[in-house]
């Protein structure tokens, strides 16, 4: 009886020193476990299903879906700081690239100008991008160009991170800029009313016989 006694106490004592066996310290009771187990596959099945396992975790991961919006902007900032390149706006559709020159050079040497054009008729749109050899003139001409008038229009000049092909043309769906698309005021440096407005009174007109 002894020698059992004896048996029981150290198969006890071995049980207690085995993490997570029956008994031990510190030990899950077996229900507790097999809910943990349970949540455990319902989390992994919600994962597959919204595709976790199927090659697409790293578009839908929370931490990384910003990273590369927030990338663009920081580059885009950045860029902006050090840029020599300024978007002239509001242009009347007739100001010539010369008449940019003789303005934009009193504050500084001009590098290059791009007409903004009409994707489609490839004419002047309205807009422009001017670059100077250094940030300083560009700062200059920001600083006593902008809000100015040219051909009897008051221009503005933003920072432009720099052009790049392609940004020359009109994004509007008639070929200018989207501005100039619904606009109801007529503008006659801008082509009179907006180019939709336009085409929307002359489907409505009757028709002359």
């Amino acid at each position: 009886a002894g020698s059992t006694a004896t048996r029981t106490a150290r198969s006890a004592q071995y049980r207690t020193s085995i993490p997570g066996a029956p008994g031990a310290a510190g030990a899950r009771p077996g229900g507790a476990g097999r809910a943990e187990a349970r949540a455990s596959r319902a989390r992994s099945r919600r994962w597959e299903a919204r595709g976790g396992g199927s090659g697409t975790a790293s578009a839908l991961t929370p931490l990384s879906a910003p990273l590369c919006p927030q990338g663009s902007r920081q580059l885009q900032e950045k860029s902006l700081k050090i840029s020599s390149t300024l978007y002239v706006g509001n242009l009347s559709f007739y100001t010539t690239e010369e008449q940019i020159q003789e303005l934009f050079s009193k504050c500084g040497d001009v590098k290059r100008i791009v007409m903004g054009l009409d994707k489609i008729k490839k004419t002047p749109c309205g807009f422009c991008f001017v670059e100077y050899y250094t940030r300083a003139d560009a700062e200059h001409a920001m600083r006593f160009i902008n809000g100015t008038r040219l051909d009897d229009r008051i221009i503005r000049t933003d920072w432009d991170a720099g052009f790049k092909e392609g940004r020359q043309y009109g994004r509007g769906k008639t070929g200018g800029q989207v501005r100039d698309e619904y606009r109801t005021d007529y503008d006659v440096g801008r082509g009179g009313f907006g180019k939709i407005i336009q085409m929307q009174k002359a489907n409505h007109q009757p028709a002359i016989y």
